[in-house]
């Protein structure tokens, strides 16, 4: 008996300190510190791992709309229902830093950055988010009333592989017989680069002997074989679309 009752002691405890963090004082609500913003945050992401529904749902206001990472927008109760604690096998840790607070009458705007390391089955991820919550002072408390969440690019590492068949990539690329501008592709230093000019152009990261991801972008730069395995055309993925150029110049016809 002694040992549950020091148990709930324990569980009462961490519940108070928690509730500190998350809500402020009823009667200085309006004079939160920025302080409260940030430890608010990192708490809400510290539970995000565990899949601790109760913290969110103190601070998310009842209609609250949230725009995720894969921009799909989700109400309060759609939120709270697909928070939960990651899988076996995976395991994550997120740090809030640069966060920065702008006040607007009863509302504050609040804007940071999201370091995430994530660990599946001994294979370490990195990701880097950028958001934007609106918080809204509502009675004597504040909360959440519009988050926006984007994924911050990075160049993606390069497969292990040969450079042998770049040569048939090489040569001058246009959208059509009109266009005026060209996409070079070529080869400097011992890396495969593409671009309108030699000055301006990026280098191509391998991805797989006909995929190429463009450093320093979101472009994804597809190689396109004929029937008879010449590769004539090229295709540029961005932002989920899809732009053709075919080969006017090059070695392989």
């Amino acid at each position: 008996m002694k040992v549950r009752q020091i148990a709930a002691k324990l569980r009462h405890g961490s519940a108070a300190i928690l509730c500190l963090l998350i809500c402020p004082p009823s009667h200085a609500a309006s004079d939160v510190p920025d302080a409260w913003f940030q430890t608010t945050t990192q708490a809400l992401f510290d539970a995000v791992t565990a899949g601790d529904k109760a913290v969110w749902d103190r601070v998310l206001d009842a209609d609250c709309m949230i725009t995720t990472e894969d921009g799909e927008v989700q109400n309060r109760a759609k939120f709270l229902e697909e928070l939960r604690p990651l899988p076996r096998g995976f395991s994550g840790q997120i740090k809030i830093r640069g966060l920065t607070v702008r006040r607007i009458a009863s509302a504050a705007l609040v804007h940071y950055w999201i370091d995430e390391v994530e660990n599946i089955f001994d294979q370490q991820l990195h990701t880097t988010y950028v958001e934007t919550d609106m918080y809204q002072r509502v009675g004597a408390s504040w909360k959440i009333v519009a988050v926006h969440v984007t994924v911050v690019p990075r160049d993606l590492e390069p497969i292990d592989g040969s450079s042998s068949g770049w040569q048939s990539l090489l040569g001058d690329y246009r959208y059509n017989e009109k266009a005026t501008s060209k996409y070079q592709v070529f080869v400097r230093d011992g890396a495969l680069y593409g671009g309108r000019d030699p000055k301006s152009a990026t280098q191509l990261i391998p991805l797989a002997p006909l995929v190429f991801y463009q450093k320093g972008s979101i472009h994804i730069m597809v190689f396109v074989p004929d029937k008879n395995g010449a590769v004539n055309e090229v295709r540029e993925l961005h932002k989920y679309n899809e732009v053709r150029m075919k080969r006017t110049a090059g070695p392989a016809k």
